[in-house]
């Protein structure tokens, strides 16, 4: 026998005598080593989900995308004879002065403090076009691909870099493309919203100067009227046929420092070993996907959950800028702002159970920082307590005039009463905490953020007859005015009862927070959410009565969860809402369908959960982006819908962890991996043949949390020490330190090898983008 062939027999014995011992570990019994692996390829995996176009995008939501949380580019054919390049910045904001605003004028604080225009990037052709081929490559986050004509090729490839502030394109032309050439073209620094309403501003920004310095780097900036500095530099090289291109774009204020930054990194990046440039920008990327992992064997919803990794990515970084309506993808539009009362909540959805906290910090971090602006955000009276923030205001400082209970002229008599929204946000960063429990977070920012919005209602409430503490007037978003308001209160009690957890988690008492008299006594007086036979109402003598995109009434249910289907009652009042809000249709909405999505998973109901998400799939574009009324694009609706997957998988409200709460009949092979539960546990787990063949809980931070495996007679093997006891039929309890792990699977089975690896996919891939065959191109 040869040597090779002992080492390989030799290396079988010893996984069978190893897997032998494995199987024999008995029910409850310690075993040292995790056997949970991850066994994915994952360049492959990810080459399964990468956009392909087979013809030239158009416009900009059939188009490759790519960003790096602050810089951004969309790329498609502006004319016949040229390809563009659009450039975005999610920093670069208008910033005129809040005490000029005219409140009389609808949502002046996106007309004034809102996302500018910067300008694109132009390739202009000799010749027309005859074929294109692309591809967006997820798991190097480069678009690549080659446009020919009659008698020529271009090869093109696209990158924006993961950690430096420049994006890099490259461009090998040949035959009668040859003489192709870039061209920047500067754009007005307008607001859109201003462009789309025909509304001015006095004085209106100064167009972009521009120069070329010695070396030959291009600058194009915006001196801004309120001062700052949006500035794009470029610096073009050729070598023979081939030419490349970096640009940096980058925004100052007070500053005028951005043109300086802007040289300072083209000039840095083309002087950098270019291999070794590209493999620090691949490198970030290749670390970011096996954070976790999820596979439904559902080709469309695969494809569509990794391009939305791939896009909050893209799209913001730790600490970075919240991800507004757009995105670094600004595009023509009304909404050139963050939008607080669903958008900017539900585009940060997700990132928690995701295990990817740090795309979503951006919204903590921002509200943290800005804690002066949003007292600054009420009327005089109430700052000296309270926070608030109004429907939208800028990402750069989030100034925004906050509705209040009552209405507040000459705010718009809707805007003007819609206040619940900063205590909405509140709630994403204490799901922040929950996941990760990161005191740090909770005492610096979420309990000061909490406590002053919580504070804002205070000077507010009525005591009337029934003795109870009721509401005058506020706006139920996307609906009607309502006293009782179901939208305010239902964030109110959530933000009561989380002050007094938080409090006690805290060890305050009365004497070192005296706001705890007052939170207890609310939490008792403060009037119930109204509800009628026809499930919870808008408010006091206001029931739903016609088409709601929003489900505003019913936060309750989702995300806030204080209302829940443990009870028959509960249960019943749940479904009854659910029924009643999608009875009248989901009009204009796609939102409609993730949050009516999500409410089915929290009743386990996992075919109704993917069959509203499936109602969702005419509205998407084909690069996986979405519009509202006709034209305006906005990027929460399907960001939100990866959520909605993701309740279908795992969910752990009420210290539970509850493993394929909601997977219908449909999906049969399913699995994830590291996806994180509240409690900071990651939670790992495998469906074949429609049943759950083991499921492993490690816990990052230790502590008791009940599981519900899927399995309802399971055994386990657990790592030494740890507590594991029955609680309740298909539910038990698990007590750990940091690092522990427990790994269920069916009685009556051998021990499984919980490995994570691709699920066999029903059907053909699904591919996004424009691909042959698709039969969308035939529109």
């Amino acid at each position: 026998m040869t040597r090779k062939c002992l080492a390989l027999h030799k290396a079988l014995l010893t996984i069978f005598i190893s897997t032998l011992i494995l199987m024999m570990v008995p029910q409850g019994v310690a075993a040292e080593n995790n056997p949970l692996t991850d066994e994915i390829d994952w360049p492959t995996t990810m080459a399964d989900h990468d956009l392909i176009w087979s013809e030239v995008p158009k416009r900009w939501a059939d188009s490759p995308f790519l960003g790096n949380g602050e810089q951004g580019t969309m790329m498609y054919q502006d004319d016949a004879r040229t390809i563009r390049w659009d450039i975005g910045c999610s920093s670069a904001h208008d910033h005129r002065s809040v005490d000029q605003d005219d409140l009389s004028v609808k949502l002046v604080e996106v007309l004034n403090r809102g996302r500018l225009f910067i300008g694109h990037l132009r390739l202009e052709l000799p010749t027309d076009l005859t074929g294109w081929q692309s591809r967006l490559n997820l798991w190097d986050a480069e678009a690549t691909g080659t446009f020919t004509s009659g008698a020529g090729s271009i090869r093109w490839t696209t990158m924006v870099h993961a950690t430096a502030p420049v994006m890099r394109l490259e461009i090998t032309s040949e035959g009668d493309l040859a003489e192709a050439e870039f061209k920047y073209i500067a754009e007005e620094a307008l607001s859109a919203r201003g462009v789309r309403g025909k509304i001015t501003r006095d004085p209106e920004n100064p167009p972009a100067v521009a120069t070329i310095l010695p070396d030959g780097v291009q600058t194009f900036v915006h001196h801004l009227h309120a001062g700052g500095q949006t500035a794009v530099a470029l610096l073009e090289k050729k070598n023979g046929k081939s030419k490349q291109l970096w640009l940096s774009v980058q925004h100052s204020f007070p500053d005028k420092d951005a043109e300086a930054k802007a040289v300072a990194a083209v000039r840095a990046a083309a002087a950098a070993d270019q291999q070794a440039w590209v493999t620090t920008h691949r490198n970030w990327w290749h670390s970011y996907y096996p954070a976790s992992f999820i596979s439904t064997g559902d080709s469309y919803w695969d494809a569509f959950y990794w391009i939305q990794q791939y896009k909050r990515a893209s799209a913001t970084r730790d600490k970075g800028w919240i991800i507004d309506n757009q995105g670094p993808w600004l595009q023509p539009t009304a909404w050139n702002s963050c939008w607080w009362n669903l958008n900017v909540q539900l585009a940060h959805s997700g990132v928690n159970v995701a295990n990817r906290r740090e795309m979503g910090s951006a919204l903590s971090h921002r509200l943290g920082i800005n804690r002066e602006n949003l007292a600054r955000n009420v009327a005089e009276p109430y700052r000296a307590d309270s926070y608030a923030i109004g429907r939208c205001s800028s990402g750069w400082d989030l100034l925004g005039h906050a509705g209040q209970p009552g209405g507040r002229p000459p705010i718009d008599p809707k805007i003007g009463r819609e206040t619940g929204n900063l205590l909405w946000a509140v709630h994403n960063v204490d799901l922040e905490y929950r996941y990760s429990l990161d005191a740090q977070l909770r005492d610096e920012i979420l309990y000061p953020l909490l406590k002053g919005a919580v504070n804002y209602y205070r000077h507010f409430l009525v005591e009337e007859a029934d003795g109870l503490l009721h509401l005058p007037e506020t706006f139920s978003p996307e609906y009607r005015i309502a006293e009782d308001c179901s939208y305010d209160i239902s964030l109110l009690h959530w933000g009561i009862n989380r002050l007094l957890e938080l409090a006690a988690e805290q060890g305050l008492s009365k004497e070192s927070e005296p706001l705890i008299e007052a939170w207890t006594d609310l939490s008792k007086r403060l009037v119930p959410v109204h509800i009628d036979e026809t499930g919870i109402m808008i408010g006091r003598n206001k029931p739903l009565g016609g088409r709601h995109r929003h489900w505003s009434h019913l936060l309750s249910i989702y995300p806030l969860r204080t209302l829940t289907p443990e009870t028959k009652e509960h249960r019943e009042l749940i479904i009854k809402s659910l029924d009643r809000w999608h009875s009248f249709g989901v009009a204009s909405g796609g939102y409609a369908l993730t949050g009516g999505s999500c409410m089915a998973s929290l009743l386990g109901d996992g075919d109704r959960a993917l069959d509203f998400i499936n109602r969702l799939k005419p509205r998407i574009e084909r690069n996986t982006f979405y519009t509202e009324a006709g034209t305006c694009p906005v990027i929460e609706t399907p960001l939100h819908a990866a959520t909605a997957l993701q309740e279908m998988l795992l969910q752990s409200w009420g210290n539970r962890l509850r493993v394929f709460p909601a997977v219908g009949e449909a999906w049969t092979d399913v699995q994830f991996h590291q996806l994180r539960g509240e409690g900071a546990f990651l939670v790992s787990a495998r469906r074949e043949d429609g049943k759950t063949k083991w499921t492993s809980v490690t816990a990052e931070a230790g502590g008791s949390v009940e599981v519900e495996p899927g399995i309802e007679n399971a055994q386990w093997i657990s790592s030494p020490d740890v507590d594991v006891t029955k609680s309740d039929e298909g539910i038990w309890k698990i007590t750990t330190k940091p690092g522990d792990w427990v790994l269920f699977w069916p009685e009556g089975d051998a021990q499984p090898e919980p490995r994570i690896t691709a699920v066999q996919r029903r059907g053909e891939l699904h591919r996004f983008g424009m691909p042959k065959g698709d039969i969308r191109l035939k529109k």
